[in-house]
């Protein structure tokens, strides 16, 4: 083998080492599912064989790059459900599809039709800060968003709400994407666990869940531009 061959053989194991190696967090077990390191190396030897060091050399070169693309991609995603971002939407009900959320003029929330309901910032991560949860601010009333109070939800001024101490954890709920229906997600509270806003004689709250269909249906939530 010449210097030349030499050199290229221990710059590929020395780039495939740290290919191997190298630390993916927080994507562990996603772009190694994606990408085999064992596939990589029995690629290079069948390569070495059949074309040469070089063409060995290129095949790794365009493995990296699709590994590098997608590390960023996921990074792209774990960022948007971290982004602080205030997007607008309304939250129609699964099993009444005319309804969405509102509020009347003493804040207290309801599942509404046309003339009630109301847009939301979904405002992520939530109050508290915790990652993959949101806070519901009104887009009519900035700053005020809904949050439980006594097992029912209201919309108050995070200027001067009831029980301060609190509000910002009332005012926080988990995202459980497609919990139970595809496209409808389910919003645990995050200081009572296995709580979920669900609408009960319309009235939006938080209940216990239980296993029961029409507790999941009451629970599950679409977000929508605009509802029909």
């Amino acid at each position: 083998m010449t210097g030349v061959g030499l050199l290229v053989v221990l710059t590929i194991a020395s780039i495939a080492n740290a290919f191997t190696t190298s630390d993916l967090s927080p994507f562990d077990g996603i772009v190694s599912s994606v990408i085999d390191p064992d596939s990589i190396d029995s690629s290079i030897d069948s390569k070495l064989r059949e074309d040469g060091i070089l063409e060995a050399a290129k095949q790794l070169s365009l493995l990296l790059k699709v590994q590098q693309k997608q590390t960023a991609d996921l990074q792209m995603i774990v960022d948007k459900q971290n982004c602080g971002c205030k997007v607008k939407r309304y939250l129609r009900s699964q099993n009444y599809p005319l309804f969405s959320w509102g509020f009347n003029q003493n804040g207290e929330a309801y599942i509404m039709k046309k003339l009630g309901y109301r847009q939301f910032r979904l405002v992520s991560p939530g109050l508290t800060g915790q990652n993959n949860t949101v806070s519901f601010e009104s887009v009519d009333y900035p700053d005020h968003y809904l949050r439980h109070l006594g097992s029912q939800l209201f919309l108050e001024n995070v200027q001067s709400p009831r029980d301060p101490q609190m509000f910002d954890k009332d005012a926080t709920f988990h995202i459980r994407q497609n919990k139970w229906f595809p496209h409808f997600n389910a919003y645990e509270t995050v200081n009572y666990p296995n709580r979920f806003i669900r609408h009960k004689g319309y009235r939006l709250r938080i209940d216990r869940y239980k296993n029961t269909d029409l507790y999941r249906k009451d629970a599950s939530f679409q977000t929508v531009l605009k509802p029909e």
